[in-house]
């Protein structure tokens, strides 16, 4: 896991959410939206990787699809 900081126009964020009042809620806001983004990405790789899995491959296309898999299994639990 990693920290990152930003900085963002709190009167931008307030218009998208007028409840976005506190750095802490602006915070937990933003780690929802980043986390939603990661999980679509994973599950959109996946999808491709079952997707070509159903395609004739050469052995080097199939070993590298299992190397993305077996990446994103310790990557990402």
């Amino acid at each position: 896991m990693c920290t990152v900081s930003i900085n963002i126009n709190e009167a931008t964020i307030r218009q998208i959410d007028p409840r976005l009042t506190s750095r802490e809620s602006i915070g937990r806001w933003l780690q929802h939206r980043v986390d939603m983004m990661l999980e679509d990405d994973l599950h959109s790789r996946a999808e491709n990787r079952r997707k070509a899995l159903k395609k004739d491959m050469t052995p080097e296309q199939l070993y590298s699809l299992i190397m993305e898999e077996i990446d994103d299994i310790y990557a990402n639990g």
